[in-house]
């Protein structure tokens, strides 16, 4: 029997995928538009980690409550193994959402403080699936048994635990339904840095059993080196560089990249690069300039970065949305 050739159809796809929001000027003002998210387009397979960095603004948030299908896109595709969430009907939507879930940033903000653990980690049981008590109970208990808690857990508050722990209770609850996608939304940044390591090291010890996809959403980008597969940069709504991990690392072709990277401090001096200096404020979103949106900081900028604005387009083993990348690299 022939064996199938054709590609395997990515978890995760969008296409110039963009959320708008109109937003009032003033009284007899016409209404602003903010592009938080204006024509992005990646992919995402099974087992892999795409992660989206960029300064606050850049439209993180807003690409994640696209994916988790919390708001709609403005315009572009979004599809979950196939089918277009962008355009799906409510039936739909619903049947996906569980393919698909978020852990937060902050464990101490996420987890309702009146409820035990074990009725947090049942209630998506309860609400999308028929399941009954005792079967829910056995499911919570395997999961915390999973991510590393012990099962006189079930019964306490989450204000009994640590940190940590309660960023292992909300992995857990994430997991429950088996979600092909999880959106970790900065999930290690509210943590002390020595239990940050540990939570990094169970998502990805999760992934390889379970062959979760992770879209992971960040500004730490020793965070980033350590989990990531692909990296997706972002500034003002925009991908400006999205390719490898180990070819973004070692050859930023942007220049935004590349000041991001000069940012981050390390202790290994060959490791260290020469430092880009950002000139000026992140732009206004509902009033973003001309041409390269990243034209006012930057120091490579010419007349054709204030006029016109550059695609994203492959450059060696990335792709690339600057008109001097061949230059500066």
């Amino acid at each position: 029997m022939p064996v199938s050739t054709a590609p395997a159809i990515p978890l995760l796809e969008a296409s110039a995928l963009a959320r708008h929001y109109p937003v009032s000027r003033g009284l007899f003002r016409e209404k602003g538009l903010v592009r938080a998210l204006d024509g992005v387009s990646f992919s995402v397979g099974e087992g892999e980690t795409l992660a989206v960095v960029g300064e606050s603004g850049c439209g993180k948030s807003t690409l994640a409550r696209a994916v988790t299908m919390i708001e709609r896109p403005t315009s572009g595709s979004l599809r979950v193994e196939g089918e277009d969430v962008a355009t799906a009907d409510r039936q739909t939507l619903r049947r996906l959402r569980p393919r698909v879930q978020m852990v937060f940033q902050n464990p101490f903000a996420s987890l309702n403080p009146r409820k035990k653990v074990g009725t947090l980690l049942e209630e998506p049981l309860s609400l999308n699936t028929d399941t009954g008590a005792q079967e829910r109970r056995e499911a919570a208990l395997a999961m915390m048994a999973r991510v590393g808690l012990r099962p006189e857990h079930y019964r306490r508050y989450p204000h009994m635990f640590s940190g940590g722990q309660r960023q292992r209770i909300a992995v857990a609850r994430a997991l429950m339904l088996h979600p092909r996608l999880v959106v970790a939304d900065e999930p290690v940044s509210a943590l002390d840095v020595s239990i940050q390591a540990q939570v990094l090291n169970l998502l990805m010890e999760l992934q390889e059993e379970l062959r979760i996809a992770y879209l992971f959403i960040s500004h730490n980008l020793q965070v980033v080196r350590h989990i990531a597969d692909q990296v997706m940069v972002m500034y003002l709504g925009k991908a400006v560089e999205y390719g490898p991990k180990a070819a973004i690392f070692a050859r930023p072709a942007h220049p935004y990249t590349r000041a991001l990277l000069a940012s981050t401090p390390t202790l290994d001096a060959g490791a260290r690069r020469e430092r880009v200096a950002l000139k000026g404020e992140l732009p206004s979103p509902l009033d973003p300039p001309a041409g390269c949106a990243f034209h006012t900081r930057c120091p490579y900028a010419v007349e054709r970065c204030r006029s016109d604005a550059p695609a994203l387009l492959p450059f060696h083993e990335v792709r690339v949305a600057c008109h001097r990348a061949a230059e500066i690299s």
